[in-house]
């Protein structure tokens, strides 16, 4: 009698490196403008005035080059690499000569991505930026920010990251978004990877667009088996991403 053989729908591959997001549902889902994340991806040509164009090399490396698609992993990486920029304006030749620093520190390829990068990493990308007692102009330490985005990501056993909860709110201060609520999340071993209410195999898109289309909270969440709350912020996430 031939063993059964557990279906897997990815082939055998990680589901976190599997190329399946495109730049615009990226910028959405990181309240980014598309030209950002194609930057960071893609690297930028800019001129010279003596050896003409040259081009800037990227910041994080793309699942896939061609058509361009971004993996789970790629979404944690410019998850953190968003914590970076916002409030400090950094250059991306010095964020990037930092990286590369930590790279040869860590002996890791992808920091951004480790639990490495959060506990020793941090203090070793600072200190190259020369962004020791960085808080300064109203601005917040940038270790302060890194660690609320640090604290929206689950991790598996290896320090690997295993969910993303993203921001459904904006906020203007760090204290806020550290006590942002947690309804959506983004794991790759559900839906394909596409944003679910935390806790359940159900996506946001099809909250919203039910409620859209005329579905009261109060049904979706005797349907769905959810809380009233999730539902509304399932809904809220959708405008959110839908506007961005």
């Amino acid at each position: 009698m031939a063993l059964k053989v557990a279906f897997d729908p990815y082939g055998g591959l990680d589901p976190r490196q599997i190329p399946v997001y495109s730049v615009a549902e990226t910028a959405h889902y990181l309240w980014l403008p598309e030209a950002t994340v194609r930057t960071w991806v893609c690297g930028y040509q800019y001129p010279t005035r003596t050896d003409g164009p040259r081009r800037a090399p990227r910041i994080v490396e793309p699942a896939k080059a061609s058509p361009l698609l971004l993996s789970f992993d790629n979404l944690v990486e410019l998850h953190v690499l968003t914590a970076i920029r916002r409030g400090h304006r950094l250059r991306l030749a010095k964020i990037r000569r930092a990286l590369d620093y930590v790279r040869s520190e860590l002996g890791s390829t992808h920091p951004l991505l480790t639990e490495q990068f959060e506990t020793d990493g941090v203090d070793l990308f600072v200190r190259r930026l020369g962004l020791l007692n960085a808080s300064q102009d109203g601005q917040y330490a940038i270790e302060d920010v890194l660690a609320i985005h640090f604290r929206r990501i689950e991790r598996d056993e290896h320090g690997l990251a295993l969910k993303l909860f993203p921001f459904t709110r904006k906020h203007d201060r760090p204290a806020a978004a550290d006590n942002a609520p947690r309804f959506v999340a983004i794991d790759p071993r559900l839906a394909f990877g596409r944003p679910v209410i935390a806790g359940s195999r159900v996506p946001t898109r099809e909250v919203g667009e039910r409620f859209w289309a005329g579905d009261s909270i109060t049904v979706l969440a005797e349907e769905y088996g959810r809380s009233a709350t999730e539902i509304e912020e399932a809904v809220r996430w959708e405008r959110l991403t839908a506007a961005a």
